[in-house]
């Protein structure tokens, strides 16, 4: 199965550096969601309890900002470090999106997933935004909205681990020399798509 295939094959030293990257990430990069209705519920005398500040946040489309936010610094990583546009080197075990070359594990659909989420976002963004202002004349199912909105965000935390967990085990002296790594890949690939 794409993206989870080989995380149960995974070392769990590399999986347990993932959950700390991921949840450090995510408790950090979402401050701003919870930090004052913490504070608010904690110190000020007010009938609004936390998750509802918390929802009175998130519910204008916030967390399509935070999604497009984890999948997006991905594309850099992905395609930086492990993909090429010179096919000349290119192992069997790679995989390929056009002339674009892959030497990470599904490494061609994270790009891609990574692209439709960013694109999801940026639309589901601008709906919920431009309602609120008048631009957009139609009447919104601002719930569905919101629920959307936390399924595309939970989604981005997962790539977000995934892409981790692969990275550490690429990066982990596991496979000490390119030929190691090329016949990881071919083996993973073959397995895995």
């Amino acid at each position: 199965m794409p993206l989870i295939g080989e995380l149960p094959n995974s070392n769990w030293s590399s999986i347990k550096s993932a959950i700390v990257e991921t949840a450090l990430s995510t408790v950090f990069s979402t401050v701003p969601i919870w930090f004052f209705p913490l504070i608010s519920a904690l110190f000020l005398s007010t009938k609004v309890t936390f998750g509802e500040s918390v929802y009175a946040t998130v519910s204008q489309g916030d967390l399509y900002i935070y999604a497009a936010s984890l999948v997006g610094p991905l594309i850099f990583a992905i395609t930086a470090n492990y993909a090429s546009w010179d096919d000349r080197g290119a192992s069997p075990g790679t995989s390929r999106l056009g002339k674009l070359t892959f030497a990470f594990p599904y490494g061609t659909w994270f790009f891609i997933i990574s692209i439709i989420v960013c694109a999801m976002a940026a639309i589901c963004f601008g709906i919920a935004r431009f309602s609120t202002t008048g631009v957009i004349a139609a009447e919104l199912n601002i719930d569905n909205l919101f629920k959307f909105s936390v399924a595309i965000y939970a989604f981005s935390i997962f790539c977000l681990f995934c892409v981790t967990v692969y990275r550490n085990e690429l990066a982990s002296g596991k496979f000490n020399d390119a030929e190691s790594t090329r016949e990881f890949l071919e083996e993973w690939n073959n397995r895995h798509g």
